[in-house]
């Protein structure tokens, strides 16, 4: 009876043993997403995991395909730390990434998931003026480090990085700007707005004093991921931005919840661009 009973025990705990090893390996399988506050794209909150567009519409192209996906499996990070954190570590992905050229080989990517539009914000009253992009040479910028607005600016003025106040993450980008120690920061049209209020800022004492071209945001994953992922959530994206009988796209049905303002890139839409 001794021997019947150690027996059992030693076989329970042989499975209990493999069953953790096999479910640790399952969740080792599973697709880290990294991302920070970027509205209505990706929302962070105090009390619990990060909601958004972005977040909603992975999570829905993730289970069309079997995947493993839950909001609260994305990490928040400051901007720099979340790119660079991507760009090393297998099986990982950025929540929004925009599209450069300079990124194409750094990144595998699955998109467009909508354009963004970028603009330069200065404080109202400070006397900032740019008629011409040659302009915003005159300023100190705010930058976060890791972003787009970086190689936009450095392609379009050379040089014009000596003017570059670099920052870790939108947060102190917006401090930087309320407490007059930059003169402008470059950032998404709206997702900034919505932003200024955790930062005790009001948003209509800043004003865009320039506008770019919109920038094409994509998810972004890690340069080594499975490529039959990539492709499986890449078809899921296009079949979600198919228009069906109803006249609209599952993409653009779950967008409308999202914004307000801007029309949806669909399918048809993405191929006039």
């Amino acid at each position: 009876m001794g021997k019947f009973r150690f027996r059992f025990v030693l076989l329970s705990l042989c499975v209990g043993f493999f069953t953790l090893v096999a479910a640790r390996s399952a969740l080792g399988d599973h697709v880290r997403f990294y991302g920070d506050g970027l509205a209505p794209y990706v929302v962070v909150h105090d009390d619990g995991p990060p909601t958004g567009f972005a977040v909603a519409l992975m999570q829905l192209m993730m289970h069309s395909i079997g995947e493993h996906f839950a909001p609260s499996d994305i990490k928040v990070l400051p901007w720099a730390r979340a790119v660079h954190e991507v760009e090393i570590a297998p099986r990982s992905a950025l929540i929004v990434l925009g599209q450069l050229p300079e990124r194409l080989d750094r990144f595998k990517w699955v998109g467009p998931l909508d354009e963004l539009p970028l603009g330069a914000y200065a404080r109202r009253g400070a006397g900032v003026r740019v008629e011409r992009l040659e302009d915003l040479t005159r300023y100190r910028i705010g930058v976060v480090r890791n972003t787009s607005p970086i190689q936009i600016l450095i392609n379009a003025l050379p040089g014009i990085e000596n003017n570059f106040v670099m920052l870790s993450g939108i947060p102190a980008q917006l401090r930087m700007l309320r407490e007059g120690r930059v003169d402008v920061i470059v950032q998404a049209l709206g997702a900034i707005d919505r932003m200024m209020s955790a930062e005790e800022m009001v948003a209509d004492d800043y004003q865009v004093v320039y506008r770019f071209e919109p920038l094409m945001i994509y998810f972004g994953f890690n340069k080594d991921t499975d490529e039959g992922l990539i492709d499986r959530l890449q078809s899921a994206l296009d079949s979600f931005k198919k228009v069906d009988a109803s006249g609209s796209s599952p993409y653009s049905r779950l967008r409308e919840r999202y914004f307000s303002e801007t029309p949806p890139l669909d399918a048809e839409g993405a191929e006039g661009k």
